[in-house]
């Protein structure tokens, strides 16, 4: 794959989940955190761990990407991909690990 499109997705991928983030927190803003369940809370708060983790691993790998491209490689054997989901409570976690 070509270093470009490479460094095109990373972006694409990172802002999409900067823009998650910004609209998760208007969202928890405005919720009653009292009708959640504990568990519910819970994975709340682990979720904004993990995205805030995936965020800064999409910076890493976007600087890493440029270093590269500075360094004239022209291509790498794939793109790393950064999503909200799935998470290890969500339906699609137990169908990906099965």
């Amino acid at each position: 794959m070509d270093i470009c499109d490479a460094l095109s997705v990373a972006l694409t991928d990172v802002a999409r989940l900067e823009r998650f983030v910004s609209r998760r927190e208007r969202f928890l803003e405005a919720l009653d955190w009292s009708l959640l369940t504990e568990e519910q809370a819970r994975e709340s708060s682990m979720l904004d761990g993990l995205l805030e983790e995936d965020i800064n691993d999409g910076h890493a790998y976007i600087c890493w990407l440029q270093e590269r491209a500075a360094e004239d490689v022209t291509t790498v054997p794939g793109v790393l991909r950064f999503a909200p989901h799935p998470r290890p409570w969500h339906a699609e976690w137990i169908t990906l690990a099965a």
